[in-house]
């Protein structure tokens, strides 16, 4: 898996590895699609609902925000 270097690469990297549009990861993450999009786009760099974001693309959040901790089960 291509994790990338940055939250926005492994978000989408990640999303589209489980096979979810970015609407199906919003609601998982119960946030709008348009702020799950700006997190894709790299417009937003610290998320505040960081632990529903990584809970619905089934990561840690350390990894989500660094890239060094491990994908959870």
């Amino acid at each position: 898996m291509n994790t990338g270097n940055t939250i926005s690469n492994r978000a989408k990297s990640r999303r589209i590895e489980l096979g979810l549009t970015q609407a199906e990861v919003a609601e998982l993450a119960g946030i709008t699609q348009q702020s799950y999009q700006q997190l894709e786009a790299g417009k937003t760099k610290k998320p505040r609902n960081l632990l529903e974001i990584s809970s619905a693309l089934k990561c840690t959040a350390q990894w989500l925000m660094y890239g060094k901790a491990k994908l959870s089960a």
